[in-house]
């Protein structure tokens, strides 16, 4: 990129940026750390979505959906939807609501979601539910962020009380390629699944 503006000056004595901007934006988007992508297995009547994040390094998993009979098994799934909407005047709003595996515990527990964007200096934290409710001001409509759940579950161990803490964090994402500094920051691993598992 750096010898193509080199030469355009050399040849020219005003060059056209345009051309050059372009170039630059498309190389931007395509040198993105990691590419997120779907991928399905499917076997009889029963299917599996898998959401990951690619980069040279590494795949990691950071989301699972269990199908049968085309239903969709939220119980054994662990992953979130999100619901965003641009509100005008550089203004979004929108929902995230988390489906967790551990929902089908049955010991009683509390829980808590945290939403943190990359761009805001505020975060979302809701208690006792699996859905945040956000609205902020940007200058465009990418979001890059990290859901995190965070559980204390009451338990018996030996005969004991006690009290079991769970966390999990996933990123969020609304474009296919991404910087997402939260992965890195953050250690993340992804969640580890069997495909026979159920």
């Amino acid at each position: 990129m750096f010898l193509g503006i080199i030469s355009c000056e050399n040849n020219r004595g005003a060059k056209d940026n345009s051309t050059d901007t372009k170039s630059q934006e498309v190389k931007d988007y395509n040198d993105k750390k990691y590419s997120l992508r779907i991928f399905e297995t499917e076997s009889e009547n029963k299917r599996t979505e898998t959401t990951a994040y690619i980069s040279d390094r590494d795949t990691i998993y950071t989301q699972i959906k269990f199908f049968e009979n085309n239903v969709l098994d939220t119980l054994n799934s662990h992953f979130y939807d999100l619901e965003f909407y641009n509100m005008g005047n550089n203004t979004y709003s929108g929902k995230i609501t988390l489906y967790s595996d551990l929902d089908k515990l049955k010991s009683p527990y509390t829980n808590t979601l945290s939403l943190s964007f990359q761009q805001l200096e505020k975060d979302f934290e809701v208690k006792n539910q699996n859905f945040i409710e956000f609205e902020f001001k940007s200058e465009n409509d990418t979001l890059v962020g990290l859901l995190t759940e965070f559980r204390s579950i009451d338990t018996i161990v030996n005969g004991k009380k006690m009290v079991r803490f769970v966390q999990g964090s996933i990123p969020v994402d609304t474009k296919p390629e991404t910087d997402n500094p939260y992965i890195e920051a953050f250690d993340l691993k992804g969640i580890k699944f069997e495909k026979n598992e159920r």
